[in-house]
């Protein structure tokens, strides 16, 4: 047995050997084959869209289409708003005097209430105004949200302790940056608020 150690040792050694005369006696990778650590996730997927609407590139009139605009909450200058009443969420539109759509808004809402079919509590129907391009949905668990964003660029805590995510995507539209923050509910362990907002881009 301990000649096949001696054997083993020795058939090591001489690779070894082998490896350093074939890269000029250097031993180990050089500086470029060292794989570097990576130091957090800088490509994010970009969210481009809350409830099928797209700040920055869509206009007030696809949310009237999409949402009836007879079916507008309150409606003001520069916002409009729609709510789920099964659902107890509410979308908030925001935008400029272009009537582009600037910020797209998704937070609960306990004020009305209703008695609904048992279908009207779907995850798809709580998609379809408080849903993501990505498929992230308006009371989605929390966990949620890294596996499909990557870690934040900052993440905090709100006034109420809830915790808060923040994406910047400034590839996200044209002569435009997008911020996309989204809070979840401790206690529910659930997604909280959605907002998706589409600023000018700073030179």
């Amino acid at each position: 047995m301990k000649n096949g150690v001696v054997i083993a040792v020795l058939s090591v050694s001489l690779l070894a050997a082998h490896s350093i005369a074939q890269n000029g006696g250097s031993v180990g990778p050089g500086p470029s084959q060292i794989a570097q650590p990576e130091t957090g996730n800088t490509k994010h997927p970009i969210e481009y869209e809350i409830a099928g609407l797209r700040p920055g590139r869509d206009t007030l009139d696809k949310a009237y289409r999409r949402f009836h605009k007879d079916r507008v909450e309150l409606s003001s200058p520069g916002l409009a708003l729609w709510v789920d009443e099964c659902n107890h969420q509410k979308l908030t539109v925001v935008f400029d005097t272009k009537d582009i759509i600037r910020e797209v808004r998704i937070e609960p809402d306990f004020v009305s209430m209703a008695d609904c079919l048992p279908r009207a509590y779907s995850r798809s129907r709580r998609a379809r105004i408080g849903g993501t391009g990505r498929g992230l949905v308006f009371r989605d668990s929390c966990s949620r949200i890294q596996q499909i964003y990557g870690t934040p660029q900052s993440e905090g805590r709100t006034a109420h302790g809830e915790q808060e995510f923040v994406y910047r995507f400034d590839r996200g539209v044209k002569e435009s940056s997008l911020t996309f923050e989204l809070t979840c509910n401790a206690a529910l362990t659930a997604v909280e608020t959605i907002k998706l907002t589409s600023s000018a881009r700073k030179p």
